[in-house]
């Protein structure tokens, strides 16, 4: 019998064996930090998951009513599937962190591509961070941080592989439209890479 850490190999130090693995289902495979590796490095300790007590839809604040102060914090989705995804992954919160500060990060969920079925499983996570930046200076830095990491200015197609993908799920707690942004995601509850690194494994 095979084990999901067989299907993996990473010599680097924030590779697959700084992570628990988990099989949610036969397409679905979640990464959780191991304690050892959160022991020695505190800034990215998991919080416990937040319970939620009122869903409305597209507004992901409605569901931590419990824990007012997470409305003052950005949600921030991220992505990848080319490459060494979980070290870039490790890497983009030591850059995040130098203008923000990280208040928690999800799992790590590997599933199917969608729209372009012939690329490699994409994996996904949500980073909750606090932000002195306005909503345009906080998106330009996304940008920013897509291209450091490799991603080209223009995809090639719709839904094509990428290096690393940034979405800003909720800002704040703020209804916002600015040009092709629009905030809370619009998509962000149709999507299984984001509602269950979001409140867990037991989200419909």
């Amino acid at each position: 019998m095979v084990t999901p850490k067989q299907h993996f190999s990473s010599r680097h130090c924030y590779g697959v064996k700084t992570y628990k693995i988990k099989e949610l289902s036969e397409n679905l495979i979640q990464f959780t930090p191991t304690k050892n590796f959160l022991k020695h490095n505190p800034k990215f300790m998991l919080s416990k998951t937040p319970r939620f007590t009122q869903v409305r839809k597209l507004n992901p604040y409605r569901f931590f009513k419990a824990y007012p102060r997470l409305k003052n914090y950005v949600i921030l989705g991220i992505g990848a599937n080319c490459g060494e995804s979980l070290v870039r992954f490790w890497k983009l919160l030591k850059r995040l962190s130098c203008k923000n500060v990280i208040i928690a990060t999800s799992p790590i969920l590997k599933n199917p591509a969608f729209g372009y079925l012939q690329q490699p499983d994409f994996y996904n996570g949500v980073i909750w961070l606090k932000t002195k930046l306005g909503i345009a200076d906080f998106w330009s830095f996304c940008a920013y941080l897509e291209r450091h990491f490799g991603r080209a200015r223009k995809r090639p197609f719709k839904n094509a592989p990428r290096t690393l993908d940034l979405d800003i799920i909720a800002f704040k707690n703020k209804w916002i439209t600015l040009g092709n942004l629009e905030i809370p995601h619009c998509a962000w509850n149709e999507r299984q890479s984001v509602k269950i690194p979001l409140f867990g494994a037991n989200s419909n």
